[in-house]
């Protein structure tokens, strides 16, 4: 994902503020060892199936799980390869909804978007419309997030208006007991 020559300058502005969020979201690449291998479970109101062009759109309430993966959406369209296999997942909504528990962390990595896109082979995750990544509560706000699931590489574009993307970052929580360095209050 290397960033366009129109939009370089604000690549290299941004590049700091995308390797603390790849500090703070960088584990979602971490999912449970076990996901991959659990059976994919789809749930929807209507299926249209098309085995010529590997796809199958899902709409009506669709909810997808696989081990601690969960998409939820209005529609999912799901492509297939040559060979049957799952390349890419598109999901859209008011808005889509993604999640998937990494082993770092107690809760989930929540994300959501009016679309979402799963690139199978590559582990990349494009949110567009309203994006929003949610860690322990640390948060990622902008029009567009491109997530490389594999180098942990993340490109933010701002919301649509003002142009700008939004961190929020909650304080670390100390174990209880723990004090303030005195050298500090010196």
């Amino acid at each position: 994902m290397k960033p366009s020559n129109s939009s370089g300058q604000l690549s290299r502005l941004l590049q700091p503020i995308a390797a603390t969020v790849l500090l703070l979201l960088g584990t979602q690449a971490l999912a449970l060892p076990d996901d991959r291998e659990q059976p994919i479970k789809v749930q929807a109101k209507n299926l249209k199936a098309d085995r010529g062009k590997n796809l199958s759109v899902y709409s009506g309430n669709v909810v997808i799980t696989q081990g601690s993966l969960q998409i939820r959406a209005d529609r999912v369209e799901v492509h297939g390869n040559a060979s049957g296999e799952i390349s890419r997942v598109v999901a859209t909504g008011k808005p889509a909804h993604f999640q998937q528990q990494v082993q770092q962390s107690q809760n989930p990595v929540k994300a959501r978007a009016r679309r979402i896109e799963f690139t199978v082979s590559s582990d990349e995750l494009h949110l567009t419309g309203d994006a929003h990544v949610d860690r322990d509560g640390n948060t990622l706000t902008a029009e567009k997030i491109d997530y490389d699931l594999n180098s942990e590489q993340m490109q933010a574009q701002g919301q649509s208006g003002d142009g700008r993307v939004e961190m929020i970052w909650k304080p670390e929580k100390k174990p209880d007991g723990q004090q303030p360095d005195e050298t500090q209050n010196q």
